[in-house]
């Protein structure tokens, strides 16, 4: 009886303890977020001095994800800017920036038809839409931001691609 009560009371403890260590976590996120970073939350920072490449418009139809982050459907502004040798992509809402990270193409490798666009693929899953890059017509370059969209068999089989336009705010 003794070992079942013992048992019972070692559950009891761990439960409790399971249940308080995010609250702890989250609260050192609040306190030194630089040192505690959390994978889905989106990096928000302020509007820099660089000037962009590049600024346009366009309306997201339905929720996306990119590197994690969840963009809700709406009005977006993209930006693309070069910091050093990278190329950056800041998508703003209502006060929010997601800036990302981006792998381009190189510009003799891109052809010279089509306008501006966001490009989204559906995946990964039946219902999921993944934002997978970024054409900036006036640079002749693609900057492919998030692939996790076509990761499964099926999604590669399956999946379509979207061209959203990109109205140009020059």
């Amino acid at each position: 009886m003794r070992t079942i009560t013992t048992k019972i009371m070692w559950v009891i403890m761990l439960g409790v303890l399971a249940g308080l260590a995010p609250v702890a976590t989250h609260a050192q996120a609040e306190t030194s977020p630089d040192e505690y970073r959390d994978g889905g939350m989106a990096t928000i920072i302020p509007e820099a001095s660089v000037k962009p490449d590049f600024e346009g418009k366009f309306t997201m139809p339905y929720e996306v994800w990119c590197h994690g982050n969840r963009l809700v459907p709406g009005e977006y502004k993209v930006m693309v800017k070069t910091v050093g040798a990278d190329k950056m992509v800041t998508l703003q809402r209502e006060g929010s920036n997601v800036v990302l990270h981006s792998h381009p193409v190189a510009p003799t490798s891109v052809s010279d038809v089509g306008h501006s666009a966001v490009m989204l693929r559906h995946g990964p899953g039946p219902s999921g839409h993944t934002l997978e890059g970024v054409y900036v017509e006036n640079l002749k370059l693609v900057l492919f931001l998030d692939d996790s969209g076509h990761t499964s068999p099926f999604d590669k089989i399956f999946a379509s691609m979207t061209r959203l336009p990109i109205s140009a705010m020059n």
